[in-house]
């Protein structure tokens, strides 16, 4: 599985979405802390709206990432 995530840096802090995954964002002051808060978002995401990517569960582990800096 793939996630398209869009990163954004503004006023010293960075803050992502993820296309496939609408309303699904995270922020944070460095890359690694939004790294961090993307991987909680995206699994609190899929937990509250189950079957949302398909019928598989989704590993965040396995999952392949692709990072668009605009």
């Amino acid at each position: 599985m793939e996630l398209t995530v869009t990163v954004h840096h503004e006023r010293g802090a960075y803050w992502s979405e993820v296309a496939e995954l609408p309303g699904c964002f995270a922020s944070g002051g460095t890359l690694d802390e939004l790294h961090e808060a993307l991987g909680e978002a995206v699994g609190m995401y899929v937990t509250d709206a189950p079957g949302v990517l398909g019928p598989e569960p989704l590993h965040l582990g396995q999952s392949r990432v692709t990072v668009a800096i605009p």
